[in-house]
């Protein structure tokens, strides 16, 4: 009994270490055919903003683009950058992204964020777990049904309560029908809008879909896989549980669990392998893969970051070269697509300082590219700088090109053109309309200093032709005031007083007559006196026609001045006439004649008036007992005063009183004039 339970013992032993030997050949089996690829892991240390990454996918770029929990977050081979609310984002909790072309659609806990050259663009809404995009239009699967993206706006769909009232986990469209995996079934419609064809397909809670040549597949979370073919539906059973979403990558379907791990199937659905944290990664907490267009894998992790699994196989295929930023005098150039631009950018002369960025990404090459760009023919040499500054360009018209390469293999050239204007002040127009007008210019200068100096001539030779005249008038004033027949008269009255003894009234009489001679003497030889002298001379010349006149006479002189007559200044003999023709014409005929001359300033001029009690103007021309001396006389006077100034004024009218003329009245008035 002992041997036979020794020998069971021992051939227990035996079996255990046979098992043993067994699993450590398949789990190393298992582990090569897991590693036989390059694996890196990036994490905080390698710059992302965090370890929880939901999504990932690539632009056409080339930058590989990841959804974390705390932003945006880009990579072109070297480094990451992140992107968050205070760039423009809606919301750092992202669920999804999804590219076309070089626009990055970002699902979020809060709605829709989209990026492109002008920045986001952000829709607010629900929890939105998966993108789609057909014929334009976009949708977006969120927790409370279908919503279609607008211009500016989501607008929600209306299909059926079951699906606008559940959470949408995955959409497809196999270019005819449309798939909606929902946590409670799958759907098959032909429209999403206003859709004819409206059936379930199973109940269940689906997660993801892929299409496999004419079979949709999808995934559940704890039901294994479906195949719908033709409306049928297979179940197969797989191992992985808490499936979320499964991928094609490298001809093989990787089904990708919450919390173990991923499930490896070939073309047929074969189970291959597994990858979790017993053989390959360091954690089961999977939530999504991604093959990138060199056939590199990423693995996006709920707690371990990133895993980037190096294709053995990597696809060798031209670089691609995109512009990533144009500024102009450092200021990017956001108002137009900048990599789908074909037309003639137009900038102003001052605009001449241009900055070109751009960029290939390679992700398994980033250290291997270089560059180089071309202006109208003259191309740089090759180097690992991706950009270039061209300050203080020539105005014309300019071609600027960038390439790259990896190796000897060259990307095909880009091409921006643009235009720098000339100054205006360099323009063949602008210069010779600054001639012509230059010309112009001088020549009204010339031709302003010309007529300038003709009007200042002209004035000079006015200015003496008035001098000339005023001095002509002032002489023939002077002739005709000591005329013959005065002077006659006042000597015949003198022999007359002699005759008659008279001694006193005889040497008076001769003493005015000498002060009055002597006063018009004086005066004629000054162009200006003052009124004093003026009064002076009159009072003499009264005086004595008093006495040689034979009707007698009275006059008054008043001023109503405020300053001294002695001050103010007049030409001389002005007022002789006009009171010389009150005499001899206006009195002469009547008994108790009066004359009152008065001077007063009003308003900067001297008014002066003469007031006669006489027959009046229109009476003593008709009696016509003036002679023609005398009417020269007063017409020379009055030509004296009007030529004095503009301001200068004369008048003459009769005086009258009820219908009847009682007098005349001489009135002018001159500028005001002192000697200080």
């Amino acid at each position: 009994m002992r041997n036979n339970f020794v020998l069971s013992t021992q051939k227990h032993s035996v079996q255990n270490f046979v098992f043993f030997m067994l699993c450590c050949f398949f789990y190393g089996l298992i582990s090569v055919s897991a590693q036989n690829q390059p694996l890196k892991t990036y994490t905080k240390k390698n710059g992302l903003p965090s370890l929880h990454i939901n999504n990932s996918s690539q632009d056409k770029t080339g930058y590989i683009w990841l959804a974390s929990n705390n932003g945006l977050i880009r990579f072109n081979g070297n480094e990451f950058t992140t992107f968050t609310t205070k760039n423009g984002l809606i919301s750092n909790n992202i669920n999804t992204i999804s590219s076309k072309g070089n626009t990055i659609f970002i699902g979020t806990d809060k709605g829709l964020s989209i990026k492109n050259h002008h920045g986001f663009t952000n829709f607010e809404g629900n929890n939105v777990n998966c993108i789609l995009t057909v014929k334009n239009h976009t949708f977006l699967g969120t927790n409370k049904g279908i919503v279609r993206v607008r211009e500016d706006y989501l607008s929600p769909l209306r299909t059926n309560f079951q699906i606008d009232l559940n959470q949408i986990n995955d959409m497809l469209f196999d270019g005819k029908f449309y798939w909606i995996a929902t946590n409670k079934s799958l759907w098959k419609l032909d429209k999403l809008i206003n859709p004819e064809v409206l059936k379930r397909i199973d109940v269940n809670n689906y997660t993801s879909l892929l299409i496999n040549g004419k079979t949709i597949v999808a995934t559940t979370y704890n039901k294994g896989l479906k195949f719908i073919r033709n409306n049928e539906v297979e179940t197969q059973t797989i191992t992985a549980q808490n499936v979320t979403e499964i991928k094609k990558i490298n001809n093989q379907f990787w089904v990708i669990s919450e919390d173990n791990g991923i499930e490896v199937l070939d073309a047929n659905f074969n189970f291959v392998k597994n990858i979790n944290k017993y053989n390959t990664l360091t954690t089961n907490k999977i939530t999504s893969a991604f093959q990138d267009n060199e056939n590199n894998t990423w693995v996006s992790t709920k707690d371990k970051g990133v895993y980037f699994i190096k294709s053995n196989k990597p696809v060798q295929k031209k670089p691609t070269i995109s512009f990533e930023k144009i500024e102009v005098v450092f200021t990017p150039l956001d108002s137009i697509n900048i990599n789908n631009y074909s037309k003639t950018l137009k900038l102003p002369a001052d605009k001449n300082h241009i900055s070109f960025y751009y960029k290939t990404i390679n992700i398994s090459n980033s250290n291997n590219l270089e560059y180089r760009y071309t202006l109208n023919n003259q191309t740089s040499p090759w180097s690992t700088k991706s950009a270039i500054d061209l300050a203080y360009l020539s105005p014309g018209n300019y071609t600027f090109s960038a390439q790259s390469r990896i190796g000897k293999i060259e990307s095909t050239p880009i091409e921006f053109n643009f235009f720098i204007d000339t100054p205006i002040y360099k323009k063949s127009w602008f210069i010779w309309s600054s001639i012509g007008i230059a010309c112009i210019i001088l020549t009204l200068i010339v031709w302003s200093y010309i007529r300038k100096i003709k009007a200042k001539n002209k004035a000079k030779v006015a200015k003496l032709e008035l001098e000339n005249h005023l001095i002509s008038l002032e002489q023939k004033a002077l002739q005709l005031q000591m005329n013959p027949h005065f002077i006659f008269n006042v000597l015949n009255g003198i022999k007359a007083l002699g005759n008659s003894g008279k001694l006193v009234e005889l040497n008076t009489t001769i003493s005015k007559f000498a002060t009055l001679l002597r006063g018009v003497l004086h005066n004629s030889r000054q162009e200006e006196i003052s009124l004093a002298e003026e009064i002076t001379t009159l009072k003499n010349y009264i005086e004595l026609e008093q006495q040689i006149s034979s009707n007698t006479f009275e006059y008054s002189i008043t001023t109503n001045l405020s300053i001294d007559a002695e001050e103010i200044l007049i030409p001389p003999m002005l007022i002789q006439p006009f009171v010389e023709n009150s005499i001899k014409h206006g009195i002469s005929s009547v008994e108790k004649g009066k004359i009152t001359i008065s001077f007063s300033i009003k308003n900067d001029l001297l008014h002066c008036e003469i007031v006669d009690n006489g027959i009046g103007v229109h009476q003593s021309k008709e009696l016509k007992k003036v002679s023609s001396h005398k009417s020269v006389a007063l017409k020379v006077t009055q030509e004296r005063i009007r030529n004095l100034s503009k301001n200068s004024a004369f008048s003459i009218n009769e005086i009258h009183d009820e219908g009847k003329v009682i007098g005349t009245k001489v009135v002018f008035k001159i500028p005001l004039k002192t000697d200080f």
